[in-house]
């Protein structure tokens, strides 16, 4: 009896993913729960787990395919029917498997003009054959049964464009030639982006297209908050405890107080429809070689203090050392974007949709400040929040940032 593989649901936004690699090939064993196949959706990049144990009889969506949640991309049998490719069984599974995915693929057979033949491309390689009008006709597959894929159609088209470079005419010179000198050029390089340089290009443009982002920004004076940060340490220390409270975590616990107490700017914002949660699921950006990543830490208004930077510290060593599994780095309900390391005041951070809003955090700054007549120096940490605009005003979103700063200037009350 076959199994479908099909395309995971990694989040409540996902509606399709592309194949990105294969890591199993047809006629190799499989077991219930190991990686079969790579993915990359809006969000991230993941593993497809088999879903059973058995044989991967065949790859029904190929790498760059767009396939949409719950659509089949391979089938897993049992070892006879990997024996006898020919058997009726496999021949079944595989008809059963194609028809059932037909309305996502639409792969294309197209009669030649002056031919019969038929060609075999796939949906997306399709759609981008008609963008870079590339005629089909003229591109060798390289896919199963070759099958055009969008590698074939984009090595076409660039192979294309440099054969049509035009070349600088020649200008006849009646007196004299002018011979120019041998110039080294700069060297240059074209590489494809990686798989998650594209899923970020695509998350970033679809954030700016399809919301009203403003930022705000302001300063919140933290001396009160550095000293409360020290002397908390110091008890940690003599308590033997490992927790290590960072300034993202006090901030991260004043974002979580904040969003329970103005709850209407822990929403998401999808298809005209307002979704308000109670639980927080904070989202921490962070930068890995590759790119940026946001691990979730969920219900985070249920954890005190010292929970809350466990988990931080859990869920980002996690996504540094590429182990965070995808039900982490879904879900959240807002996002904290820190920049301060890199000694940036303050920025737009992009939002994270569908969330309503994303916090920037700067490094903070020395200023003098004039009090009762007497000249000191305060510390203060800037600040950045930006929000959808369709969802709120910019009274509200004021109203939300003067409270995460009230509790970043009032410490104490980040242990309560």
């Amino acid at each position: 009896m076959s199994t479908a593989i099909v395309m995971p649901k990694l989040g409540m936004t996902m509606k399709e993913g592309t194949i990105v690699e294969w890591l199993k090939q047809p006629g190799e064993s499989v077991s219930e729960g190991e990686g079969v196949a790579v993915i990359s959706s809006e969000k991230l990049t993941s593993e497809v787990e088999a879903p059973t144990d058995g044989v991967l009889l065949t790859i029904i969506e190929e790498v760059d395919n767009e396939v949409e949640v719950g659509k089949p991309i391979g089938i897993i049998g049992n070892e006879k029917e990997a024996e006898s490719e020919s058997s009726q069984d496999v021949r079944e599974g595989k008809d059963a498997a194609l028809e059932e995915n037909a309305p996502a693929r639409q792969e294309a057979e197209v009669k030649g003009k002056d031919t019969n033949k038929r060609i075999r491309i796939s949906p997306a390689a399709r759609k981008l054959a008609q963008q870079l009008r590339v005629d089909t006709q003229n591109v060798k597959g390289t896919g199963p049964n070759n099958r055009i894929t969008r590698r074939d159609i984009q090595a076409f088209a660039d192979k294309r464009g440099e054969e049509k470079v035009p070349t600088k005419p020649k200008v006849e010179q009646e007196t004299k030639t002018i011979v120019q000198p041998d110039v080294q050029t700069t060297g240059v390089k074209s590489e494809k982006l990686s798989v998650m340089r594209q899923t970020i290009a695509k998350r970033m443009q679809q954030s700016l297209f399809t919301t009203a982002q403003l930022t705000l920004h302001r300063k919140a004076e933290i001396n009160a908050l550095l000293d409360f940060q020290k002397d908390i340490k110091k008890q940690v220390m003599e308590s033997e405890l490992d927790v290590r409270l960072t300034l993202t975590v006090l901030i991260a616990r004043a974002v979580t107080l904040s969003l329970r107490d103005k709850s209407f700017m822990n929403t998401h914002l999808i298809d005209d429809k307002l979704y308000l949660f109670d639980e927080v699921h904070l989202g921490i950006a962070t930068s890995l070689d590759a790119g940026l990543v946001v691990p979730v830490v969920k219900n985070a208004e249920r954890l005190p203090l010292g929970e809350l930077a466990k988990a931080i510290s859990s869920v980002t060593e996690k996504a540094r050392n590429g182990q965070l599994p995808g039900n982490e780095l879904t879900g959240s309900t807002f996002t904290i974007s820190n920049l301060g390391q890199q000694g940036i005041e303050y920025f737009t951070p992009v939002l994270n949709t569908p969330e309503t809003g994303i916090l920037g955090v700067g490094t903070f700054i020395d200023e003098l400040k004039l009090e009762n007549g007497t000249v000191k120096t305060v510390k203060k940490l800037p600040l950045s929040l930006t929000f959808d605009h369709q969802v709120l005003d910019g009274a509200p979103a004021g109203d939300f940032l003067n409270r995460v700063v009230y509790y970043l200037e009032h410490p104490y009350l980040l242990v309560l």
